[in-house]
């Protein structure tokens, strides 16, 4: 099972509008630290127009340079901004995404995003019903040891057939000791017979050359970024054709319009796009509506890891039809955090999440 923490933030106004953000870093790895860190930006931004974003979000920026132009103070400056943006969306009785930009999409494609370390019938089950659901496009995660990471692509595959698109997360991005590029390639080599999509962040995010090596030499394409912040990380990636895919996030990479300058980056070297949102629904919607604006995303991640509020905290249910996601019709984000959702999952306090064996 996975054991998480999350830790949204709600930005308020003098006309009663209540935006939410999530920091998704902030949950999942620092939530006991999180708030005194969103703490810091109130004096940047009380008695602001909300409605001025891209003004709040460089002063924000310019309030922590010296000590946080990466990491922590990015993940909540990402979900200041999101929360601004549903606001701007609440007040003009519309969805973001035809605040920043309108459609470039009318449907996208996704895929299920799950399949963490668990026993052998846990994972047949799960796979099992991608199947019976016909969901278009799996991803699952991977260990270290080599064997067994072969084997269990082997398997998904197998269980799902051969008409799911498969994607396998090395997750080797925050892994302490994460694999050199030859290890990576062998990997690429091993998993290539199993029709892969791509091969998830097989290095160390920030080892941009031993990444470009695992690229040029690999049979599989290869993502990365989920790890990254804004437009300069990302630019690395980029200029070293480090990956084919990168996967920026809302709630990491700097917010909505980060990604979209990153989405319009990436466009410059013909990389695709596909965002990374792993968490709560706050997550998820933040980067959906800037997905559907940008040409070069091509599908979306949904976490299917049974968190029980990435759909409780949705106005709409996600709307899916024919293995693809619909533009979200609800203002601002569509997200809401309830009194009764406060009380039905309390904070438990933690250093950040615990995962192990379902």
């Amino acid at each position: 099972m996975t054991v998480a923490s999350v830790s949204m933030l709600q930005v308020h106004t003098d006309s009663g509008l209540i935006g939410l953000g999530d920091t998704y870093g902030g949950g999942w790895f620092y939530p006991e630290a999180a708030g005194g860190l969103v703490e810091h930006f109130n004096g940047v931004l009380v008695g602001e127009n909300p409605l001025d974003v891209a003004r709040l979000l460089e002063k924000m920026r310019n309030s922590c340079k010296y000590w946080g132009r990466v990491g922590a103070s990015i993940n909540a400056i990402s979900a200041i901004e999101n929360a601004l943006w549903d606001i701007a969306g609440q007040e003009a009785g519309l969805p973001v995404w035809k605040l920043i930009g309108g459609l470039a999409h009318e449907r996208m494609p996704f895929y299920a995003s799950a399949g963490q370390e668990k026993p052998a019938d846990a994972m047949e089950r799960e796979m099992s019903g991608y199947v019976r659901d016909g969901v278009p496009a799996v991803k699952i995660r991977t260990s270290t040891n080599f064997d067994q990471a072969v084997a269990k692509v082997a398997r998904c595959r197998e269980l799902l057939g051969p008409n799911i698109k498969l994607m396998v997360d090395a997750v080797m991005g925050s892994h302490p000791s994460p694999w050199d590029s030859k290890q990576a390639v062998k990997f690429a080599h091993a998993i290539a017979p199993y029709d892969i999509t791509w091969l998830e962040e097989p290095c160390a995010a920030d080892d941009y050359e031993g990444l470009a090596e695992v690229r040029r030499l690999s049979p599989v394409p290869i993502s990365g970024g989920e790890t990254m912040f804004g437009l300069i990380e990302f630019g690395h990636l980029l200029r070293n054709r480090s990956v084919d895919i990168v996967q920026p996030d809302a709630c990491t990479s700097g917010g909505i319009l980060e990604c979209i300058r990153i989405a319009g980056a990436a466009a410059l070297f013909g990389t695709k796009v596909a965002p990374h949102a792993w968490g709560s629904g706050v997550t998820v919607m933040a980067n959906l509506h800037w997905a559907f604006t940008q040409p070069n995303v091509f599908i979306q991640e949904v976490p299917t890891w049974g968190f029980p509020l990435r759909d409780a905290l949705l106005v709409e249910p996600l709307r899916i039809e024919n293995g693809h996601l619909l533009p979200p019709t609800a203002p601002g984000l569509g997200v809401r955090l309830t009194d009764e959702l406060r009380a039905a999952y309390p904070w438990q306090g933690g250093y950040g999440a615990k995962m192990r064996a379902a």
